[in-house]
Formats: structure tokens, sequence, C-alpha cells
């Protein structure tokens, strides 16, 4: 395996552009490995909220239910929203180089939402055991889940706005 992996990198280094394209694409396998790794995190948060929501319906406090399943169905839309979030080609990705700067800038965005998934683990973990709790509200729940779903936004945002340049290529043959 390691014959394999230096005769692709002689190869790189003789093809002109390789070695960008190659960086492109480990950048692009690894926002879609954070991507997967967030989502497999807002799937796991899903289930104590359905537990809270069977210990509401089996206990007849049906009231009870409605916020529960709000709060399932935002968790539900925000895992779609980021295994699925489709980027295409952004300048992020189209860049040869990125400046550290916006790699920085990225890995904020990054960090911010990991910390903010610690946080709904958190909220879910207080919510299921107040379940007994009348009067609680999963206020501070579903702030949170907004404030990601908010965060994740901005995040889509900074990579599209990253452009190498907006010059159209050249043919690669002649016409």
């Amino acid at each position: 395996m390691s014959d394999l992996r230096d005769w692709i990198e002689q190869l790189g280094e003789k093809i002109p552009g390789y070695s960008g394209y190659s960086a492109r694409e480990r950048r692009r396998d690894a926002d879609k490995a954070q991507r997967e790794h967030m989502a497999d995190r807002l799937r796991a948060a899903k289930e104590p909220l359905n537990e809270v929501v069977r210990a509401f319906s089996s206990t007849g406090r049906l009231a009870r239910v409605g916020p529960a399943d709000r709060l399932l169905k935002k968790l539900d839309q925000a895992e779609n929203r980021v295994r699925f979030a489709s980027y295409g080609y952004t300048g992020f990705f189209d860049a040869v180089k990125i400046d550290e700067a916006q790699l920085d800038a990225l890995y904020q965005f990054d960090h911010a939402l990991v910390e903010q998934l610690d946080e709904i683990a958190r909220l879910v973990g207080e919510y299921q055991d107040k379940v007994a709790d009348e009067s609680y509200l999963p206020t501070a729940l579903e702030g949170a889940v907004d404030k990601f779903n908010r965060t994740f936004d901005e995040r889509h945002r900074v990579l599209d706005s990253f452009r190498q340049d907006d010059t159209p290529g050249q043919p690669m043959f002649g016409a």
C-alpha cells in the first residue's frame, strides 16, 4: 500500500495541479466527516426525546407531547440539514490554496457547533430528568437547537464566500 501511495505522490508531482486537486478532495472528505459526526450526535439526542414523548403519552399527559414532539422535529430537521448539506463546488473546495485566516474561521465555526452539540446533549438529559416536573418547559433546549441551526447557516455562508476567482476556465483542448 505504501508503494502505491508513493507512486501516486510521484505521479502527482508530474501532473500540474494534481496536488491542489488532492488537497481539495481532502478538504471535501474532512468536511463530510465533520458533518457526519455532527449529524450522528443530533440523531443520538433524539432517542432520549423519544423516551420523553413515550413517557408523556403513557401517563396521559398529552398536552406535554406537543412541545417534545416539536423539539424532535427540530432536531430531525437539523440532523438532515447537516447530514445532507450539499455545498456543490463552493469556493472553499475549489480553491487550490486556502488562506490560514479562512481555515481558522471555518475551524471556529466547527468548534462552536461541537460545543453547541454538547449543550444540546446536556439539555436533552436535563429534560429527560425533569419529565415528571409539570412546570418544566424545554425553552432552553429549543433555543439551543435554534442557535445550532443559525450557526450552521452561517458556516454555510462562510464556505460559500471562499472564492479563488471568478475567471472562467479555459477549454482543455482546442476547438
